[in-house]
């Protein structure tokens, strides 16, 4: 493909501008989180907290490369071939973000595949990781590099990076279905918010994949010109925004009213506050006894819920 100054900058400057328009949705959920789960998690809010300042500098970084180009540089044919600093700090950055949601993710995971086995929550931390190391490696090759032009000889890393990231996407999604799918209990109204629960766990990991694949994509196509660049910066608004709406939705999901009324657990299910009338009362209408019924009923009503990390 002839290279042009519309699929090199102006690709990459349509990007920044999309780029821009998704962190304004960033700093609205964000809002919109801090309003209404003041309670929450200290390591959800933590990490709120510093996802939207690495985003923050992320935008920063990106728009201060378009206006190095496009406005310091113009018309200056050598500048615009050099890689400028602000651009090998975002790759920086965005790598951060990127694999500091899939950990956020991966924890969520791990917690809840040890109540069923421990094998598949190894295995899921395990890429997980890895893919810090492909993303350190990214980072310090792109530092590395003085022209666009030495980005073909950095390209495996490139490849490794966009097909590791959709992999890993792939993995979390099926394991957080699994276990969603796993704890379904029978009742309509459980098994409805936890048949929500996984739409959003598939929408978010679509979404994510989806851009890291199509960047692949056009990078494998178009590796001349900078439009895989362009897609690029919308990827790390997508792992933050998907984190923060599966976050935000968890005050809906639990308040939903489904079929059978779903409400409260203790109004509508009659579960008693004390342990002890829980076992009494689960014990008189199980045969398996204290024990068995007590997992019973956290695999039923609590734990699908402990994916979001319902207060």
């Amino acid at each position: 493909m002839e290279v042009t100054l519309g699929n090199t900058m102006g690709a990459a400057f349509i990007g920044a501008m999309i780029a821009a328009i998704l962190y304004g949705v960033t700093n609205l959920q964000a809002f919109l989180y801090y309003q209404n789960y003041r309670n929450d998690w200290y390591i959800h809010k933590y990490s709120v907290a510093l996802l939207w300042a690495l985003d923050t500098l992320h935008l920063s970084l990106t728009i201060a490369a378009i206006y190095h180009y496009l406005i310091r540089s113009f018309g200056s044919l050598e500048a615009v071939q050099l890689v400028v600093w602000s651009f090998k700090l975002g790759v920086a950055i965005n790598v951060i973000i990127i694999v500091a949601v899939q950990t956020l993710y991966a924890l969520r995971v791990w917690k809840l595949g040890r109540l069923y086995h421990r094998i598949w929550p190894i295995v899921v931390a395990t890429i997980v990781a890895s893919g810090y190391a492909i993303g350190i490696i990214l980072a310090v090759k792109t530092y590395e590099t003085s022209t666009f032009a030495d980005l073909s000889t950095i390209s495996w890393v490139i490849y490794a990076a966009f097909a590791w990231t959709t992999g890993i996407d792939v993995v979390i999604a099926i394991a957080m279905c699994y276990y969603l799918t796993r704890s379904k209990s029978g009742l309509s109204g459980t098994d409805s918010k936890i048949v929500m629960i996984i739409r959003m766990v598939l929408i978010s990991g679509f979404l994510t994949s989806a851009c890291s694949l199509t960047a692949l994509i056009t990078y494998v196509a178009m590796p001349n010109t900078l439009v895989f660049l362009g897609i690029e910066f919308l990827l790390t608004k997508l792992y933050i925004n998907s984190f923060l709406a599966m976050l935000n939705a968890r005050k809906s999901i639990r308040e939903t009213d489904v079929s059978t009324g779903l409400v409260s657990f203790s109004g509508i299910f009659n579960v008693p506050t004390n342990t002890s009338e829980v076992g009494q009362s689960n014990d008189q209408a199980s045969p398996h006894g204290l024990g068995e019924s007590k997992v019973w009923f956290f695999q039923s009503y609590v734990l699908p819920f402990k994916l979001l990390e319902l207060p």
